[in-house]
């Protein structure tokens, strides 16, 4: 979703009660209530720019009041066996990358979950996500983010960036509320980007 900024371009964010849940770039989203109180609660979408500054001012809200006749069973957290790690599968290093391309991940020893995105933390559950050349920065460490991902693929573009460049893909573990796990745990594979193929 990253790329260079333009302030005509952009996504925008889900947030519940406050707490980013996902960015989306489709006309539809979806959020899931697992772990979420019966009760009222807030839902906000805000546009936000490519480097995912929220413009607030154009944020709009509605309150929903939730009654499941079926509460979802609450997820709890759990202990792991082993320490947390991911490791980039896919782009392989000093590989060329150019238009839509995946990155594949291995992640072992931690739960992954898109059903808890911006929900509290849980020991054991998160999931994590994709950069661009920085491990931390702006909000959340959303700086230079490209994505996240609770599976082990993200889909991601090279719109906005310089062919022929290299640049640092930084696959990072992130706790519910998208916090990177400290100690870090991450996994980096530097790229070439190669001329798009749009147009031929």
């Amino acid at each position: 979703m990253m790329g260079m900024e333009a302030t005509d371009t952009g996504h925008y964010h889900v947030l519940l009660d406050g707490s980013l849940i996902n960015m989306f770039c489709t006309p539809t989203a979806v959020v899931s209530l697992q772990n979420v109180k019966p009760g009222k609660h807030t839902l906000t979408v805000a546009p936000a720019l490519d480097d995912h500054a929220q413009v607030t001012a154009n944020a709009k809200s509605v309150m929903f009041d939730y009654a499941p006749a079926t509460p979802l069973p609450a997820l709890t957290g759990m202990m792991t066996m082993g320490k947390p790690s991911i490791s980039v599968v896919s782009p392989k290093p000093g590989a060329t990358v150019s238009g839509d391309f995946t990155v594949k991940v291995r992640v072992k020893g931690y739960h992954l979950s898109c059903a808890l995105f911006g929900k509290p933390d849980l020991n054991g559950w998160g999931h994590w996500h994709l950069n661009l050349d920085t491990a931390t920065g702006g909000m959340m460490g959303m700086g230079g983010m490209m994505g996240m991902s609770c599976t082990h693929v993200i889909h991601v573009s090279t719109a906005g960036l310089k062919p022929g460049s290299h640049h640092t893909l930084i696959a990072l573990l992130v706790d519910n509320e998208h916090v990177p796990l400290m100690p870090l745990v991450a996994s980096r594979v530097t790229v070439r980007i190669g001329k798009s193929q749009m147009g031929m």
